[in-house]
C-alpha cells in the first residue's frame, strides 16, 4: 500500500459544520469540537468528522460493520467528455467529507480519476480492478488490500486506480459467466468491501465487456450527461445496453435502473434550456433534482505538470457554486442510494 503526499488536509470548521449536520454556529462548533480538529490549522478531516457525526447521531465508534455489500454506484455515460470523472471524484470527496467511508474504484483505462489525486499511472506501479477481478475469477488469492491506495487517512477514502493495461480485457472473452467478474470479486472479497459505507466505480464510456461486468453489479445506476445534442443521443445508446442487461440476466434480484444526473449547465445558453427540457419530458422520473453547473473550477482540479497539487472542487475551491452543487448532489445520493452511518435494525428488521 503506497501513501500519497496531498496538500489537501481538511475543511475549516465552518464547512465542517454543515457537512457534519451540526445544528449551531461556527463559533458554538469550533467551541464544542475544538479538540477534534486540528488545533494548529483549525482544519477537520473526514475521520474526524466522522468521529463527530456519530457522537452527534449517538453512534458507537466501535460498531461491529454486518458482513453485506454496501450500497454501489457505478457511474456511467454511452460518451466521452461528460464529466463523469469529475461527478464520481467530486461526491466520493463529499460522502468522505461527511463522515462516509468510501472506496473509490477507477474503472477506466485512461486512469483520470486515478490522475485526479495525485497518481501517476504513467509511472507508478498499479494492481487494477482489471486485475483483481481475473484473479477472483482463477480463484486465486486477490491480494486486494495491495491494490488500496489511501487518499484520507482512516480509511475514509481509498482508491483502487487504473492505468492503460486495463483496456486489456481479453482474459474476459474465455472466462466462465464472463459478465459476472466484478460480482465474483465483491463476493469473494466481502470482508473487504464491507468495511466502506459506500463503493463509487468510475466506469468507462462507451460499451465494453468491462463497463457491462461492472453494471451487471449493481441496482441503480448513475448516468451524467450533459445538456447537448450528442450527449443526450448516447443516451440511447446506454438505455439500449440497460434493457439487453435486464433482459438477458433475468434472474437478477430485481431490473437494473438508471438515474440521470444533468452536468455543465449553463441557464445563459439558449440550446441548454431547451436541452434541458428535452431532458426532463424524455426522463421525468429519472433526472436527479440538483443540476450540476459548468463551473471553471472543474478545468483546475488537475495539473499533469504538478500532480501533488491535483484534487477536487470540493478540495480547492469549498465555496465555489461548483462545490456547492456537489454538496446539493452528494446529499440527494446518500438518500437515494440509502447510504448510512449506522447499519443496525430495528427488531421488526427496519432501519434505525
Amino acid at each position: 500500500m503506497a501513501m500519497i503526499t496531498r496538500e489537501f488536509q481538511g475543511v475549516k470548521a465552518k464547512f465542517a459544520l454543515e457537512l457534519t449536520g451540526f445544528n449551531g454556529t461556527a463559533k458554538m462548533f469550533r467551541s464544542k469540537f475544538r479538540d477534534a480538529g486540528d488545533n494548529v490549522h483549525a482544519l477537520y478531516s473526514a475521520r474526524q468528522i466522522r468521529e463527530i457525526r456519530m457522537k452527534l447521531l449517538d453512534i458507537p465508534l466501535d460498531l461491529p460493520r454486518p458482513l453485506k455489500q454496501p450500497p454501489l454506484i457505478v457511474d456511467r455515460t454511452a460518451k466521452g467528455g461528460v464529466g463523469k470523472t469529475t461527478i464520481a471524484g467530486n461526491t466520493a470527496t463529499c460522502l468522505a467529507l461527511s463522515g462516509y467511508k468510501v472506496l473509490l474504484i477507477d474503472g477506466d483505462p485512461q486512469g483520470t480519476l486515478t490522475g485526479l489525486f495525485g497518481i501517476n499511472p504513467l509511472t507508478e506501479d498499479i494492481t487494477h480492478v482489471g486485475d483483481l477481478m481475473k484473479r477472483a475469477s482463477n480463484n486465486v488469492t486477490t491480494e486486494i488490500q495491495d491494490a488500496v491506495r489511501p487518499i484520507y487517512d482512516g480509511g475514509m477514502l481509498d482508491l483502487i486506480p487504473a492505468d492503460i493495461t486495463m483496456a486489456n480485457d481479453s482474459w474476459l472473452m474465455g472466462t466462465l459467466n464472463r459478465e459476472q467478474a466484478f460480482v465474483r470479486l465483491l463476493e469473494q472479497e466481502a470482508s473487504f468491501f464491507s468495511q466502506y459505507d459506500v463503493i463509487i466505480v468510475d466506469s468507462a464510456p462507451g460499451s465494453s465487456l468491462l463497463a457491462t461486468t461492472f453494471m451487471l453489479a449493481c441496482k441503480l445506476l448513475l448516468a451524467v450527461v450533459t445538456p447537448e445534442p450528442h450527449s443526450i443521443a448516447a443516451m440511447d445508446v446506454l438505455a439500449s445496453n440497460v434493457h439487453e442487461i435486464n433482459s438477458a440476466f433475468k434472474n437478477r434480484d430485481a431490473n437494473l435502473e438508471v438515474h440521470i444526473v444533468v452536468n455543465k449547465y449553463n441557464q445563459t445558453k439558449k440550446p441548454h434550456n431547451e436541452m434541458l427540457a428535452t431532458l426532463l419530458a424524455q426522463y421525468p422520473s429519472r433526472i436527479n433534482d440538483v443540476i450540476v453547473r459548468d463551473f471553471v473550477g472543474f478545468l483546475r482540479e488537475a495539473d499533469p505538470n504538478n500532480t501533488i497539487t491535483n484534487g477536487t472542487v470540493l478540495e480547492k475551491e469549498p465555496n465555489s457554486v461548483g462545490a456547492r452543487d456537489i454538496i446539493d448532489l452528494t446529499k440527494s445520493l446518500i438518500k437515494r442510494y440509502d447510504i448510512r452511518l449506522d447499519y443496525r435494525t430495528t427488531a421488526s428488521g427496519a432501519p434505525v
